[in-house]
């Protein structure tokens, strides 16, 4: 399982996404501990052989890696947006980010008591659970980041940080800590455990609503995907399980504004109590 190094809570970022062409420089990358962590996918065309592509597959699987297979035609057209010098890229191109990501302990861990507002330390986190569509995962990252919380969780395979994404963000990806997770369930747990954060997953058939709900104390959001919502052990693990109440014809939100919805609803809520105990 691939290891990221350990940032400071908040992560400056050197750009959006940068691509390596080439098989050595895919070996090279998958080798090195340091930029292996940096690796968001490795495009392969379709058919491509030869005697390091056995090994290449064989690093890609043991470090899960996401891997992508493209047609001729599909891999040409990357070809022509990201390696604009013409570098041969031998059917391998490699999609990579500059930045590192966040730790959760590091996220979790309350500021020091002398730093301004350490005594109210209320975290408020987001995680996505089968969450792919780029513009989706932009739009929910703009939202959370606006919304003041303090990281999104994703997959470390599956939601891919590319251009798309980082377009969809309008920015905001820059400046909101991302923690990349192995095992959605397991986090969850960890984050009830060791650090007393509330779990809440939104579900359209929950009974009860946001406005319902009380999301005053640290609390992690979790959002499903369209199609599937989220997964059964995933929902089981949530502490809470919350719908936003639709008064038109519309059958349900898609993800990105559903958890803007609720990242704002938590943020209103926050206020409230500030401003009762004033």
């Amino acid at each position: 399982m691939m290891r990221y190094e350990k940032p400071q809570r908040r992560q400056e970022d050197e750009g959006p996404k940068n691509y390596a062409a080439g098989r050595r420089a895919a070996l090279e990358l998958l080798k090195d501990a340091s930029s292996r962590s940096r690796i968001e996918k490795i495009y392969l065309a379709h058919g491509i052989q030869g005697p390091q592509i056995g090994e290449l597959l064989h690093l890609i699987r043991s470090n899960r890696v996401t891997v992508g297979e493209l047609d001729r035609v599909k891999f040409r057209e990357l070809e022509r947006r990201a390696i604009p010098d013409g570098t041969d890229s031998q059917g391998v191109i490699v999609l990579f980010s500059q930045r590192l990501y966040a730790e959760l302990e590091d996220i979790l861990t309350p500021p020091p008591p002398q730093e301004e507002g350490a005594g109210g330390w209320t975290p408020l986190l987001i995680a996505l659970d089968g969450v792919e569509d780029p513009h989706n995962i932009g739009a929910i990252i703009r939202s959370a980041e606006a919304a003041g919380a303090h990281a999104i969780l994703l997959p470390k395979r599956g939601a891919v940080m590319t251009p798309a994404v980082y377009k969809a963000s309008a920015g905001a990806a820059s400046n909101l800590p991302i923690v990349k997770y192995g095992n959605l369930e397991q986090t969850i747990r960890n984050m009830q455990e060791e650090f007393f954060v509330t779990c809440v997953g939104l579900a359209g058939d929950a009974p009860e609503t946001i406005y319902e709900a009380n999301l005053t104390g640290p609390i992690c959001f979790v959002t499903g995907s369209e199609e599937k919502g989220l997964h059964r052990l995933v929902r089981e693990r949530c502490e809470k399980v919350v719908s936003i109440p639709l008064a038109g014809k519309t059958a349900s939100l898609n993800a990105s504004v559903a958890s803007g919805v609720a990242l704002f609803e938590a943020v209103r809520q926050r206020s409230k109590s500030l401003n009762d105990r004033a």
